[in-house]
């Protein structure tokens, strides 16, 4: 299969409100679009979205790397669409040192490529799909009145309910997830993200408080994640990786005793084969692989969900979208929770690319 146009284009889209990311304030979601085009008009699409705060490149990181590794792609013959698609992902060179949101984006527009070669979905090219994939809800640390915001999500649909906690006191964080947790139905899941916030006494205490409440998870409690497998062993507390995956490789969840679950965020771990692989290394250790978006745009969330389809039927934490006050589809996707039909998002009918929200960087030829 040969590459015989590529390009790169810049977005650059409003937010509903401000988004608190990693100690930043950001007000608009900037991004660039990786577009492939192989034989047969076979067009594929990738979204490179490094997140402020979280993200270990800059944008302009990116858009200099893609500038350097496109025009090598461009007219040359990469690979003949095996059947196994991480060997092929792993057989392809991104360039040295490729940022995480670019080699997403690179593998999110060659399995789209390979599924209009095939004449197949790209969720079909990722595995097994289901035709629907759940989601959680996202309660944010600045939400009041919590226990209410709560119930009225349990009463939309959502069957998982995520927690942000860390910011203030560990007390009224405790008492905040209590008054939620009493508010649901016990069917309800609730998660906790504390996004490293605590030390390990501040830790145990947490743990402590909500000792006899039904808590799915609590996402990197400590500050020092060096201490995760002693908190685990000493007071039990169900914990979720997120940003360990991203310092690491998979087969540290077989040195950490009893994690509960693994958050995968492909924009920020590096794209599918190594967001499939902790997802594999994850069942074969009992944890959960929980995938997670990173505030991407509708083309990077299409990918999410392709991927979301073919993995285990849990809800995933995709409820991003609604943040966006624009995107780079029009009109936007129907990626409302509590739950998403993935042929409506991944092959809409409707939606179609708003050219006049994107700004050519430069196209490739061969």
């Amino acid at each position: 299969m040969t590459i015989s146009e590529s390009a790169l284009y810049r977005y650059e889209l409003p937010l509903t409100a401000p988004l608190q990311v990693g100690g930043e304030q950001v007000a608009r979601r900037r991004g660039v679009l990786v577009r492939l085009v192989a034989g047969q008009g076979a067009v594929g699409w990738g979204d490179a979205a490094p997140l402020p705060g979280f993200s270990d490149e800059a944008l302009g990181d990116v858009e200099e790397h893609a500038r350097t590794v496109l025009p090598r792609w461009t007219g040359r013959s990469l690979f003949d669409a095996p059947e196994d698609l991480d060997t092929m992902l792993g057989g392809l060179s991104f360039g040295v040192d490729a940022p995480a949101s670019f080699r997403f984006s690179m593998e999110s527009a060659l399995v789209q490529v390979i599924a209009a070669v095939r004449e197949t979905s790209r969720p079909d090219v990722l595995g097994a799909p289901r035709r629907v994939v759940a989601l959680n809800a996202l309660l944010p640390r600045s939400t009041a009145n919590g226990p209410a915001q709560a119930v009225r999500r349990q009463k939309d649909g959502y069957r998982a309910i995520k927690v942000k906690v860390g910011r203030g006191d560990v007390e009224a964080d405790i008492d905040r997830v209590q008054a939620i947790r009493r508010a649901l139905d016990a069917s309800v899941a609730l998660r906790v993200d504390a996004n490293r916030a605590w030390s390990y006494r501040e830790a145990v205490t947490f743990s402590e408080g909500i000792d006899a409440l039904n808590i799915a998870y609590v996402e990197e409690p400590l500050a020092n994640p060096a201490g995760l497998g002693a908190l685990i062993e000493d007071t039990g507390l169900p914990v979720a990786l997120d940003e360990t995956t991203r310092e690491t490789a998979p087969s540290t969840l077989r040195d950490l005793p009893d994690v509960t679950a693994v958050v995968l965020k492909p924009t920020l771990l590096g794209g599918l084969r190594r967001t499939r692989e902790w997802g594999t290394v994850a069942r074969e250790t009992d944890a959960l692989p929980v995938l997670s978006a990173s505030y991407e745009s509708g083309v990077g969330l299409q990918m999410l969900v392709a991927l979301a389809a073919t993995g285990p039927e849990v809800a995933v934490g995709l409820s991003t979208y609604d943040r966006l006050a624009a995107d780079v589809y029009a009109p936007p996707l129907p990626l409302g929770g509590p739950r998403v039909d993935v042929a409506s998002v991944v092959n809409p009918s409707t939606s179609q690319v708003a050219w006049d929200r994107l700004d050519l960087i430069e196209r490739f030829s061969a």
